[in-house]
């Protein structure tokens, strides 16, 4: 037992820092947390995580190689993300104040399993994870139902406290100054998330 945690070892501290740190999903969250409240960002962050799940699953199963031997999936894959994440930062950014009368409504479940798949961070840290599963799974390949177990729960603890902290700050954004300030900051980080797409 204690020989099986060391070989996912890696593979758990390398995929929560990548979950955890900044990127759109976090930025989405933030916003949305602060947007709409954290109930009606739960779907999201569900999403998230599913999507974060069955992406995964298709990289261990067989993503990597799909790629390697189709580069060109990956040049689409940049290409659909680009689009989507300066149109996600765009429409952030021109957001509303918090409480005001829109028809903006917080990511939904299914959009947010898409989602991962057009995620340029999601996709690069998928790859990087998948190559310390398959060193684990080379020395012990009963520990394909392991990482499947532990992927959904470490997720979800990674990118929880941003939808926290955008429902923490709901009260400090009150102003409409502050809103703006804030709406432009997460639109922009989430829009120019597209660079790392093509560094």
């Amino acid at each position: 037992m204690s020989h099986n945690i060391e070989l996912l070892m890696p593979f758990i501290i390398v995929a929560y820092s990548m979950w955890a740190t900044p990127g759109p999903n976090n930025m989405m969250l933030t916003y949305s947390g602060a947007r709409f409240g954290l109930r009606a960002t739960a779907p999201h962050l569900v999403g998230i995580v599913a999507g974060t799940c069955l992406l995964n699953l298709l990289a261990i199963l067989g993503l990597k190689p799909l790629i390697a031997q189709w580069p060109e999936l990956l040049l689409v894959l940049k290409v659909i993300g680009s689009i989507w994440l300066v149109m996600i930062g765009w429409k952030m950014a021109h957001a509303s104040k918090a409480g005001s009368a829109s028809e903006e409504k917080p990511m939904a479940f299914l959009a947010a399993v898409l989602f991962q798949f057009a995620n340029p961070k999601a996709i690069s840290a998928t790859l990087a994870l998948v190559s310390l599963v398959l060193v684990a799974l080379a020395e012990e390949p009963g520990l394909m139902w392991a990482v499947l177990l532990i992927i959904p729960p470490l997720s979800f603890i990674s990118i929880l406290p941003w939808a926290i902290a955008g429902r923490s700050i709901r009260q400090f954004l009150s102003t409409p100054m502050r809103w703006k300030i804030f709406t432009w900051m997460t639109g922009g980080l989430t829009a120019a998330c597209a660079l790392f797409l093509w560094i």
